[in-house]
């Protein structure tokens, strides 16, 4: 009789008649009727439904005092009582209630913050636990900027509930936010991913990612030397290439650049840019104007790529030249400077440097006097730079003077 009473009363939101009948019900028979929490959950709700219907505000909260005793006393009467109950479900109730009533709550040994609750809910029945409370957690600890600690719980949510699609893009999605804000965070998580996973070529491209980002050639570098030895992606590879040209080896990073387009990938204006560097440095001049080239042909207006092959004439001279110049090695720098020209033409961001060039290569221009002793120079004439240590080059080029 008194359960009927109590909670047809308790459906109709008619809490303050439903009351006696129902405190009846928890004093004498409060597993009624299939032992479970029932009662218990509903004498909270009752005190929360009554708090919201009283008419000041200290009666208010007096009704919320009293919903928060039972919220917190329940747990062990219904253990002492034998009524089933799910711990994680009252934890959550927990977190629930201080979270819709925080600013007029009750200072009771036995309630903390909503996100105590939901994570200690968690721990209860990992399994169960809604993701919209796991989520809770992990905004509370980015919000509040306690970084590490959302970082390890979503490390032990994806130990438990990885396989949840849901909780697995939460996690990531959160991840990303802390990462985003601090590079440090997501090196310390990457790190002891691959100590767990030594042989995941992804999560040492990714740390090898993190590090280049960070500016830490070091450490990256460290890492590339495994990531050859194992199937990194193409991209990866070219990464690497530029990274061993930047320390200074160019054989490796030509490799590396092979590599990369082996593995299908296909090298951008830089990547053939820095191709010719190597080259370059390893004073194969003619495969280095070639990748220059190939520079210029992927990227419109590549004034740089210019000026890399006007320097590599220029360089050519001091290879060739010894001890000193002659007429012929001084009508190379005509090709040079015709190679700054058109740089500067065609992109001005490269115009100072290329003038600056020019003005110190036409100093060294054949003189009025070396051009009347070539039978095959006239001013203003054509002419083919395509002999002894420059044939290579073979650019046909304008005649003209130091003075002119």
């Amino acid at each position: 009789m008194h359960y009927s009473l109590y909670h047809e009363r308790f459906k109709n939101d008619d809490f303050k008649n439903a009351r006696s009948d129902l405190l009846w019900i928890l004093e004498n028979a409060p597993g009624l009727p299939k032992n479970d929490a029932r009662n218990y959950r509903r004498a909270v709700k009752m005190y929360e439904g009554l708090a919201e219907q009283a008419g000041d505000e200290e009666t208010r909260k007096a009704y919320l005092d009293t919903a928060a005793t039972y919220l917190t006393s329940a747990p062990k009467k219904m253990e002492q009582q034998g009524i089933d109950y799910e711990p994680y479900k009252w934890e959550r109730r927990k977190g629930r209630f201080v979270e819709e009533h925080q600013g007029a709550m009750p200072d009771l040994e036995g309630l903390d913050s909503p996100v105590a609750h939901y994570r200690k809910a968690f721990e209860l029945a990992p399994d169960e636990l809604n993701a919209y409370y796991i989520q809770q957690v992990l905004q509370s600890h980015a919000d509040n900027n306690e970084l590490q600690k959302a970082l390890d719980f979503a490390n032990m949510v994806e130990k438990k509930r990885g396989d949840d699609e849901e909780v697995a893009e939460l996690i990531s999605s959160v991840r990303e936010d802390i990462f985003g804000k601090n590079s440090q965070a997501k090196i310390s998580y990457l790190k002891e991913q691959v100590e767990a996973h030594p042989d995941s070529t992804q999560l040492l491209t990714e740390l090898f990612n993190a590090y280049n980002r960070q500016g830490n050639v070091s450490k990256a570098s460290e890492l590339a030397k495994r990531l050859t030895t194992m199937n990194p992606s193409a991209e990866t590879v070219r990464k690497i290439a530029q990274m061993r040209l930047e320390d200074g080896r160019p054989e490796a990073a030509l490799e590396a650049y092979e590599r990369a387009q082996a593995q299908g990938a296909e090298l951008k204006a830089e990547d053939h840019f820095n191709r010719g560097e190597a080259y370059q440095k390893m004073d194969q001049l003619a495969r280095a104007r070639q990748a220059y080239r190939k520079a210029a042909e992927r990227k419109e207006n590549f004034g740089r790529a210019y000026i890399a092959i006007g320097d590599l004439y220029a360089r050519a001279v001091n290879n060739c030249s010894g001890n000193e110049m002659s007429r012929g090695d001084r009508a190379v720098y005509w090709a040079a400077v015709d190679k700054y020209r058109q740089a500067k033409e065609m992109d001005s961001s490269v115009a100072s440097t290329a003038n600056s060039k020019i003005k110190t290569y036409r100093r060294v221009f054949p003189s009025t006097e070396d051009i009347f002793y070539r039978d095959d120079w006239e001013d203003g004439g054509t002419f083919t730079i395509n002999y002894g240590c420059y044939s290579w080059i073979g650019e046909t080029t304008s005649v003209r003077s130091s003075s002119g």
